[in-house]
């Protein structure tokens, strides 16, 4: 299991790394865009955030660490973040006629945004090791998106520039139409968030033992004191029916000191004085 999780994770890097490369070559190839607009989206940002992410991981499972809970944590806002971007683009691709822009989506900006949200999705619910979040992590998922917005606000004023329609407050009737855009995509991130942290409270794949995670076998019961034997003892079966018990005849009247049992192979008990011939006490002989 661990080799299976290992070698998807590893692919999932080299396909997200490609296209975030072959996404970026408008900036450092074709010089058809500024870097600096390009690494404004929101996409590629949530790209490097998965990279490190898997990255990490990766080097956790392959080496048999457990997986430390704020890598988990790391995991939840990777898959919350690529998530939100992939359903917005598909969003705004299923109703480009009704906002009046035309998308082109080469191979890159479809992996970025389908591809590896649903990989996401999956390496977090299926790969094994995670650990059971707090919901004040739903809090925290807002945190980045906040100061990214207030990023693209900032500098699209500056350079009259905005990586998004739905941010520029000339395209979509003012900073009030910004806000409730922004507003609803708060919501949608605190919901993905929110189920995010829910999953891990969900039973896990177990992680595979290693280095620092002992196999836990079922304890095996304590041997019983009573059924030991000392070593080379015939075992309890082997020693054959118990022997008998034998009344002497000669002791059917038990004396002082007798019980009238004989067991076989003891010595006979010592005849009393009467049976001696010697007189006994008060006969008078």
């Amino acid at each position: 299991m661990r080799a299976v999780v290992v070698a998807a994770r590893v692919s999932a890097l080299v396909v997200a790394v490609w296209a975030l490369v072959s996404r970026a070559d408008c900036a450092f190839v074709t010089r058809t865009c500024l870097g600096s607009n390009l690494f404004s989206y929101f996409t590629v940002h949530s790209a490097f955030l998965l990279i490190v992410a898997l990255l990490l991981a990766v080097l956790h499972t392959a080496t048999g660490r457990p997986e430390p809970g704020w890598l988990t944590g790391l995991r939840a806002l990777a898959t919350t973040y690529t998530t939100v971007s992939g359903a917005v683009f598909a969003v705004l691709l299923a109703n480009a006629e009704l906002f009046g822009h035309l998308f082109l989506v080469p191979l890159s900006s479809k992996v970025l945004h389908f591809v590896l949200p649903v990989y996401a999705l999956l390496d977090f619910l299926l790969a094994p090791g995670r650990n059971r979040l707090r919901w004040a992590t739903t809090w925290v998922a807002t945190v980045f998106p906040a100061l990214w917005a207030v990023y693209t606000l900032v500098r699209g004023r500056m350079v009259g520039w905005y990586p998004y329609f739905f941010l520029d407050p000339a395209l979509v009737g003012g900073y009030g139409a910004v806000g409730t855009y922004a507003l609803g995509l708060s919501v949608l991130i605190l919901a993905v968030a929110f189920l995010s942290v829910a999953a891990t409270r969900l039973p896990a794949v177990p992680a595979g033992p290693g280095p620092d995670r002992p196999r836990r076998d079922r304890p095996a019961e304590a041997p019983r004191r009573a059924g030991r034997r000392r070593p080379g003892a015939p075992p309890a079966e082997d020693a054959g029916p118990a022997a008998p018990v034998v009344r002497d005849p000669s002791a059917a009247a038990p004396g002082p000191g007798g019980s009238g049992v004989v067991a076989p192979g003891s010595p006979a008990p010592e005849p009393l004085a009467s049976e001696a011939g010697e007189p006994s006490p008060g006969t008078g002989r």
